[in-house]
């Protein structure tokens, strides 16, 4: 593919020749020392060469440095590192700037093992060496409660990584293009329609890697239309692949606009012997002009509704379209995290907030004596409650609505929980739900990120309503992405 030539943004090795440029063009040399120049940061132009020493990674993978006091943006900079780079936008508050050139390297620079690597945009800092990627995010986690939380001595406990930082993601869900006879499966890059080819891919696990080369496979051999290929409406749009890593069920999902595929007894008759260890194989239809993956309706085609999985000693199985996590691994050390925070010794009320299909809550159950799951989704609250009934946890509830309602109501009649957990989107906490919780003061509150920013920025607001922090414990859910997770442990202390 001409995608797989294409230099990745993170190997800052070569230097951008000038190209077609127009006629305000200038050499290099007399860009850089045309920003030399300049006295303040304000005065640079979109084009002009700047050298940066870059101090820390950002939440995005990018480097960051500072040009006259002002932040730069640099993807594929690393921390430690000296750069040339060439402006690109200018902000008020900050300069992005593209890499043209590494003057000084950092020792935690490594050759990237995926050909497509800064092109896909599904890793960020593959670039970085594993050692230096756990450092880089304990970082990130360190300088959010600097600056959002003016904490400088925050107890962060040591990353917990993975002794094998690949093969990890249990789940692939790709677009598809044909490409002469060929069946191209991948990403959409990042800012384009474009379609990246992420044939194994080296953090999916090989089990789903297999499984998405013999469907394309199958897909080709009977000539089975694609999406808007030539025309066509009832095409294939999307292959969605999981697999079980404690089963070792494999499940085969197609997202088409339409109930029927052309050729659809022969395609589920193909699958069936390219992939023995399939158990289900389903379609979901999705008509509508959306850039969510699923629609509202799947159809079985052959073999089970759901798959089964387990995590720990929990049970659960699984739709096509059901959440779970990607990294069972990391998800079991992260809840453990969990667990440690909530201190529970089996007579405490927990309120799992923002619970999703109520993983984190059926994990606690077997240490306390109730728990109570929120959640918006009517849907993951009835994944929850089948879960819950699954597994015999019978002190656990499952409620639909939104936590920074729900949990006023349940203190004004009485209840008054001894932990509250809650897991929010990158967004954080509702203000409102913030407010609620400092009215209630549990003992214990556990907050679980995916966001340092907003992680910090809400425990500011906690530690001001009389909370402290024992520890955060960050975990690295994601290798060789820039995305972070953190357990955050909070103790109410009172007004005092």
């Amino acid at each position: 593919m001409n995608e797989r030539k294409r230099p990745a943004k993170g190997n800052a090795s070569y230097s951008r020749s000038p190209g077609a440029k127009g006629s305000g063009y200038k050499p290099r040399s007399e860009r850089t020392s045309a920003a030399a120049s300049r006295e303040h940061a304000e005065e640079l132009r979109t084009g002009d060469r700047i050298v940066v020493t870059v101090k820390r990674l950002g939440i995005n993978g990018e480097g960051i440095g500072y040009y006259r006091r002002k932040a730069v943006f640099i993807d594929g900079a690393l921390p430690e590192e000296v750069v040339k780079a060439e402006v690109t936008q200018l902000q008020p508050k900050f300069i992005k700037a593209q890499l043209l050139e590494v003057e000084k390297r950092s020792p935690d620079r490594i050759e990237p093992p995926c050909p497509v690597f800064g092109i896909c945009g599904g890793c960020q800092i593959q670039h970085i060496s594993y050692e230096g990627q756990l450092r880089a995010k304990t970082e990130l986690v360190r300088e959010a409660f600097s600056r959002y939380a003016g904490l400088e001595d925050v107890k962060i406990k040591p990353m917990l990584g993975m002794e094998h930082p690949w093969d990890y993601r249990n789940k692939a869900q790709l677009q598809l293009k044909r490409k002469g006879n060929e069946v191209i499966a991948g990403l959409y890059e990042a800012g384009s329609h474009d379609i990246v080819d992420i044939s194994g891919c080296p953090i999916q696990h090989p089990k789903v890697n297999d499984a998405v080369e013999k469907v394309k496979s199958v897909l080709e051999e009977l000539q089975i239309p694609l999406h808007k290929e030539k025309g066509a409406k009832d095409g294939v749009r999307t292959i969605v692949v999981r697999y079980g890593f404690q089963s070792g069920h494999l499940q085969v999902t197609l997202v088409a606009a339409s109930t029927r595929l052309p050729r659809q007894d022969d395609l589920v008759r193909l699958l069936r012997l390219t992939l023995p260890d399939v158990i289900g194989i389903a379609l979901n239809v999705n008509p509508k002009k959306t850039p969510l993956i699923f629609g509202d309706r799947t159809i079985t085609l052959w073999g089970e509704d759901t798959m089964e999985e387990s995590l720990g000693d929990l049970q659960f199985s699984l739709s096509p379209r059901a959440f779970f996590q990607l990294n069972p691994q990391q998800t079991v050390k992260l809840y453990e995290s969990v667990r440690a925070a909530a201190g529970l010794t089996g007579r405490e009320t927990v309120v799992d907030a923002y619970c999703g299909t109520g993983t984190i809550g059926l994990w606690l159950a077997p240490y306390a004596k109730e728990v109570r799951g929120i959640e918006a989704i009517p849907e993951a609250v009835e994944d929850a409650k089948q879960n819950a009934a699954r597994n015999g946890r019978s002190n656990v509830s499952f409620h639909t609505g939104a936590a920074e309602e729900l949990l006023p109501r349940w203190a004004k009649a009485g209840l008054t929980p001894d932990v509250i957990v809650a897991d929010p989107p990158r967004t954080g906490l509702d203000p409102r739900f913030l407010e609620a919780v400092l009215r209630t003061k549990p003992n214990r509150f556990v907050y679980v990120s995916c966001n340092p920013s907003t992680l910090a920025k809400d425990c500011k607001v906690l530690l001001d309503g009389g909370y402290a922090i024992e520890w955060v414990q960050p975990v690295d859910m994601f290798p060789q992405t820039s995305h972070v997770e953190a357990v955050c442990s909070l103790v109410y202390k009172g007004s005092e």
